[in-house]
């Protein structure tokens, strides 16, 4: 006869892998992240108001292992390397790389220097290994907030999925920052609905605002919700 095991058995069990493996602060903030899961405002505000220590913890072999086995959003970074690779750009640089699959799709599609940064060193762990034998990549550690580059330094500067997992404040500086180190074109790849984890932003309309030219803007086709996806690419000089 088959001995069946009570459901609930399996969270604790669930927690105390969690513990050993990432650590205890890992573990709590997990659980947090279930026990408000009702309450998507108060989760938003109380877990993902500094995304940096949400996207240290998440980022692990776990995330990567998740991230790769998903095929819409190998999908999409394809496609996204395919359109910023049609503008030619000189050199790219890419805010929020996480563990450099765009960067990786890119490479494959278009040689120029190319530089990813992130805040996150557990991400940043996985993309020094993922990009392994690919030349003129460089990672870096650093905020999109408070970029350590001269102005104009980039031909094309990129955020994918960055910016609206910042609350407004935080998410202004970094288009601030985009368009001081950009010299041609800011591609973005935004998400336009809210959730518990991010705060969502119409970033085509925020540069339209500022007077700047779009060379495109739409939702990007190969996602399983297009209707809130964004992809724009703001023109910033001839």
């Amino acid at each position: 006869m088959e001995l069946l095991v009570p459901s609930h058995s399996a969270l604790p069990v669930r927690a105390w892998n969690a513990v050993r493996s990432r650590g205890p602060r890992y573990a709590w903030h997990k659980a947090l992240r279930r026990v408000l899961g009702r309450w998507p405002s108060w989760k938003r505000h109380w877990l993902y108001s500094d995304p940096r220590l949400y996207w240290t913890l998440r980022g692990g072999e776990d995330y990567f292992r998740e991230q790769e086995g998903q095929a819409a959003r190998t999908l999409r970074t394809e496609w996204l390397a395919q359109r910023l690779a049609a503008y030619r750009p000189a050199c790219i640089l890419e805010i929020g790389c996480g563990y450099g699959k765009l960067l990786r799709a890119l490479r494959w599609r278009i040689d120029v220097p190319l530089v990813g940064l992130d805040f996150s060193t557990t991400q940043l762990e996985h993309a020094r290994r993922f990009l392994e034998g690919l030349d003129d990549i460089e990672i870096l550690l650093g905020c999109g907030e408070c970029l350590p580059f001269p102005d104009g330094a980039f031909d094309m500067v990129v955020t994918s999925a960055v910016i609206l997992h910042n609350p407004p404040k935080a998410a202004e500086h970094i288009r601030r920052e985009v368009l001081r180190v950009a010299r041609r074109f800011a591609a973005h790849n935004e998400e336009t609905s809210r959730s518990y984890n991010r705060y969502g932003y119409d970033t085509a309309a925020w540069y339209r605002s500022q007077g700047i030219v779009l060379a495109e803007s739409g939702p990007i086709p190969v996602d399983p919700d297009p209707a809130t996806s964004q992809f724009c690419v703001a023109k910033l000089s001839p």
